[in-house]
Protein backbone atom coordinates (compact mmCIF):
# COMPACT_ATOMS: atom_id res chain seq x y z
CA UNK A 1 0.00 0.00 0.00
CA UNK A 2 3.01 2.27 0.65
CA UNK A 3 4.49 2.28 -2.85
CA UNK A 4 0.48 2.32 -4.45
CA UNK A 5 0.02 5.78 -3.05
CA UNK A 6 2.91 7.10 -4.34
CA UNK A 7 2.37 6.07 -7.78
CA UNK A 8 -1.55 7.25 -7.93
CA UNK A 9 -0.13 10.52 -6.20
CA UNK A 10 2.56 10.71 -9.70
CA UNK A 11 -0.73 9.78 -12.50
CA UNK A 12 -2.84 12.64 -10.36
CA UNK A 13 -2.48 15.79 -12.64
CA UNK A 14 -1.65 18.98 -10.40
CA UNK A 15 -2.26 22.66 -11.00
CA UNK A 16 1.35 22.85 -12.17
CA UNK A 17 0.76 21.01 -15.11
CA UNK A 18 -2.54 21.72 -15.66
CA UNK A 19 -1.42 25.68 -16.16
CA UNK A 20 1.35 24.21 -18.52
CA UNK A 21 -1.83 23.63 -21.23
CA UNK A 22 -3.86 26.46 -21.26
CA UNK A 23 -4.78 29.37 -23.14
CA UNK A 24 -5.31 32.34 -21.33
CA UNK A 25 -6.63 36.19 -21.93
CA UNK A 26 -8.16 39.56 -20.97
CA UNK A 27 -11.59 40.86 -22.48
CA UNK A 28 -11.75 44.59 -22.38
CA UNK A 29 -14.05 47.66 -23.95
CA UNK A 30 -12.74 49.96 -26.13
CA UNK A 31 -11.43 52.45 -23.26
CA UNK A 32 -9.17 49.21 -22.08
CA UNK A 33 -11.56 48.89 -19.11
CA UNK A 34 -12.81 45.07 -18.33
CA UNK A 35 -15.66 43.91 -19.42
CA UNK A 36 -17.42 40.85 -17.05
CA UNK A 37 -19.26 38.28 -17.72
CA UNK A 38 -18.76 37.78 -21.06
CA UNK A 39 -19.14 35.10 -23.02
CA UNK A 40 -16.11 32.95 -23.97
CA UNK A 41 -16.40 30.09 -26.34
CA UNK A 42 -13.72 27.87 -28.04
CA UNK A 43 -14.00 26.02 -31.05
CA UNK A 44 -13.41 23.12 -32.03
CA UNK A 45 -13.63 22.21 -28.55
CA UNK A 46 -16.81 22.99 -27.33
CA UNK A 47 -16.19 25.07 -23.77
CA UNK A 48 -17.82 27.81 -23.02
CA UNK A 49 -17.17 30.27 -20.37
CA UNK A 50 -17.27 33.77 -18.65
CA UNK A 51 -14.68 35.85 -17.83
CA UNK A 52 -14.45 37.05 -14.18
CA UNK A 53 -14.49 40.81 -13.14
CA UNK A 54 -11.35 41.89 -14.21
CA UNK A 55 -12.35 40.80 -17.47
CA UNK A 56 -9.80 37.26 -17.38
CA UNK A 57 -10.42 34.25 -18.95
CA UNK A 58 -8.46 30.73 -18.57
CA UNK A 59 -9.61 27.66 -20.89
CA UNK A 60 -6.83 24.42 -19.83
CA UNK A 61 -9.47 21.71 -21.05
CA UNK A 62 -11.87 20.81 -24.08
CA UNK A 63 -15.43 19.06 -23.87
CA UNK A 64 -15.81 16.00 -26.03
CA UNK A 65 -19.28 15.02 -27.84
CA UNK A 66 -20.57 13.27 -24.81
CA UNK A 67 -19.43 16.31 -22.37
CA UNK A 68 -16.21 14.27 -21.14
CA UNK A 69 -13.42 16.86 -20.08
CA UNK A 70 -9.91 16.28 -22.22
CA UNK A 71 -6.97 17.93 -22.74
CA UNK A 72 -6.31 20.71 -25.30
CA UNK A 73 -4.40 19.72 -28.60
CA UNK A 74 -1.35 21.04 -29.72
CA UNK A 75 -0.97 22.62 -33.21
CA UNK A 76 -4.26 23.03 -33.89
CA UNK A 77 -6.22 26.14 -35.32
CA UNK A 78 -8.69 27.40 -32.82
CA UNK A 79 -11.34 30.13 -32.74
CA UNK A 80 -12.52 32.31 -29.84
CA UNK A 81 -16.04 33.43 -30.14
CA UNK A 82 -16.56 36.15 -27.42
CA UNK A 83 -19.90 37.90 -26.82
CA UNK A 84 -21.75 39.92 -24.16
CA UNK A 85 -25.11 41.92 -24.65
CA UNK A 86 -24.55 45.43 -25.31
CA UNK A 87 -21.77 44.71 -27.30
CA UNK A 88 -20.72 43.53 -31.01
CA UNK A 89 -19.24 39.95 -30.92
CA UNK A 90 -16.11 39.59 -31.74
CA UNK A 91 -14.15 36.41 -33.00
CA UNK A 92 -9.97 35.72 -32.79
CA UNK A 93 -8.70 32.59 -34.42
CA UNK A 94 -4.71 31.36 -33.81
CA UNK A 95 -2.74 28.53 -33.90
CA UNK A 96 -2.05 26.64 -30.55
CA UNK A 97 1.42 24.74 -30.19
CA UNK A 98 0.85 23.58 -26.54
CA UNK A 99 2.24 24.72 -23.31
CA UNK A 100 0.67 28.45 -22.13
CA UNK A 101 -0.75 30.84 -24.30
CA UNK A 102 -1.63 34.14 -23.48
CA UNK A 103 -4.07 35.84 -26.65
CA UNK A 104 -4.12 39.47 -27.12
CA UNK A 105 -6.52 41.47 -25.45
CA UNK A 106 -9.60 41.09 -27.13
CA UNK A 107 -11.25 44.86 -26.98
CA UNK A 108 -15.33 44.31 -27.57
CA UNK A 109 -17.39 47.79 -29.26
CA UNK A 110 -20.90 48.57 -27.33
CA UNK A 111 -23.23 48.72 -30.21
CA UNK A 112 -24.31 52.06 -30.82
CA UNK A 113 -27.50 53.47 -32.80
CA UNK A 114 -26.57 55.14 -36.29
CA UNK A 115 -28.06 58.73 -35.83
CA UNK A 116 -27.94 60.68 -39.19
CA UNK A 117 -29.22 64.32 -39.34
CA UNK A 118 -30.19 64.86 -43.00
CA UNK A 119 -30.95 68.55 -42.71
CA UNK A 120 -34.40 68.49 -43.37
CA UNK A 121 -37.09 69.97 -41.31
CA UNK A 122 -40.01 67.68 -40.06
CA UNK A 123 -42.47 70.22 -38.69
CA UNK A 124 -45.93 69.66 -39.90
CA UNK A 125 -46.72 73.57 -40.21
CA UNK A 126 -43.69 74.26 -42.56
CA UNK A 127 -45.40 71.74 -45.10
CA UNK A 128 -48.84 73.99 -46.80
CA UNK A 129 -50.40 70.70 -47.73
CA UNK A 130 -50.81 67.48 -46.88
CA UNK A 131 -49.79 64.76 -48.89
CA UNK A 132 -52.20 62.15 -50.62
CA UNK A 133 -51.09 58.49 -51.66
CA UNK A 134 -52.37 58.04 -55.32
CA UNK A 135 -53.61 55.14 -56.32
CA UNK A 136 -55.09 54.51 -53.09
CA UNK A 137 -58.44 54.56 -51.06
CA UNK A 138 -58.58 53.81 -47.16
CA UNK A 139 -61.70 53.08 -45.76
CA UNK A 140 -63.36 55.87 -43.76
CA UNK A 141 -61.77 58.39 -45.74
Amino acid sequence: MKLLLPLLMALMPTSASAARNQISGIVTDRNGAPVQRAIVALEPGNVQLVTDRDGRFVIDYLRDDEGERGRLKRRTSYKLEVFRPGFHARSVEFFYRGGPVEVDEIALVEETIDVHDHGESLDRDLYSAPTQSTGATYEGQ
